[in-house]
Parts: C-alpha cells; sequence; structure tokens
C-alpha cells in the first residue's frame, strides 16, 4: 500500500465507503473463486487454439481472482489503519492470519505483475528480479513465475505466482465472518456520520 494512503486519514464518508467496499471485494473473492476453481476443472485443451473456450476463460477468471484477492487486502490494510487511529486493532489479527500464508508484499506484487505482464515478458518490469522464483514444498522444487499458475497434485499445492492459493483462499474463509461482522459494524457506525 502506497504510504500516502496509510497517512491519510478519511473523512467518516469515506469511512463509510471503504467499510462498504471491504465487504464487496471480501465477497467477491470467493465468487471469483469459485469460478476459477469451476473453469481450472474444465478441458483446456493444449493449447488455445484448441477447440473450447476454458483455455481462455482461465487466464481471465485467475486474474479476476487476482484482483479480487488484492483488492479485499488492500482495502483490508487501509480500513485497519482507520481503525487504529480509534485505538481498534481487531483487524490486525486478519491481516497477521494472511501474512503466515502469503506476505502481502507477494499478493501486491502477483497484482502488479499480472497487470503488466507484457513489461514482464519483456524483462522490464519494475521489480523483474521477483518475477521468477524458485518454491520450495515438501521436497518439491518449482520454478514458477508471477504469470503462471501451478497445480501439483502429489505436493498437493496450487500456486499463483509465489503465493500458494489455496492456503490463502482457506485463511480468507475462516475469517469472512468477522471480516463481514466488522465491516457491518463500522459501517452502521460511519452512515450516522457520514451524511
Amino acid at each position: 500500500m502506497r504510504k500516502s494512503i496509510k497517512e491519510k486519514e478519511m473523512t467518516s464518508t469515506q469511512r463509510f465507503l471503504l467499510a462498504y467496499q471491504t465487504c464487496q471485494w471480501w465477497n467477491a473473492v470467493f465468487v471469483q473463486a469459485k469460478r476459477f476453481l469451476d473453469v481450472l476443472e474444465e478441458d483446456h485443451g493444449g493449447t488455445p487454439w484448441d477447440q473450447g473456450d476454458a483455455n481462455s476463460m482461465f487466464v481471465a477468471e485467475r486474474m479476476f481472482l487476482i484482483m479480487a484477492i488484492f483488492h479485499a487486502v488492500e482495502d483490508l490494510e487501509k480500513l485497519d489503519y482507520e481503525c487504529q487511529r480509534e485505538g481498534d486493532v481487531s483487524l490486525q489479527a486478519v491481516l497477521q492470519a494472511i501474512e503466515t500464508v502469503a506476505p502481502l508484499k507477494d499478493i501486491k506484487n502477483l497484482r502488479d505483475m499480472n497487470e503488466h505482464s507484457l513489461d514482464y515478458l519483456l524483462e522490464e518490469g519494475q521489480k523483474q528480479d521477483q518475477f521468477r522464483s524458485l518454491v520450495e514444498k515438501d521436497g518439491y522444487t518449482i520454478h514458477t513465475t508471477a504469470s503462471w499458475t501451478i497445480v501439483h497434485g502429489d505436493a498437493k499445492i496450487m500456486f499463483l505466482g509465489k503465493v500458494e492459493i489455496d492456503k490463502l483462499l482457506l485463511v480468507m474463509k475462516e475469517q469472512l465472518p468477522f471480516v463481514r461482522e466488522k465491516t457491518k459494524v463500522l459501517f452502521e457506525k460511519e452512515l450516522t456520520g457520514a451524511y
């Protein structure tokens, strides 16, 4: 998250909208995860030129999932900063739970690198050194880039870039009831001050 966004204090109206938007993005993650997993299970064919749309839809659904996760986490981070201004650190536990399976910088890099994929393919991305990586998991070494999806049945892993997406989604699902309730409370509190 940009330093200026962290430091700028929001108005009551902005906090009201942020609470609403944060809950929307958290819900969207799971709508999009279902779409992503559904298309993942379809027969993709060998290449995008083979019959069927699954190969091409996979790329779109993957990007939509990455965007939803990024916005859900980024908005929650900002909401946490706003809550901390009033001494409320309850969202810290959610962010820490996410951080245990996917560093927040990796989620941001995943979004940025996919959004600017042509730059990275041309080796002109701003964090080119982080675009390709080696991931070691359960005795397996996996070469990956931020634009690849790796599903390895033997190791029971699913990576989007460096992010182990199946574990991230499980943590986010566990945290979803709290995020919904907290954003609703903040929304209703700010609603009275926003108008």
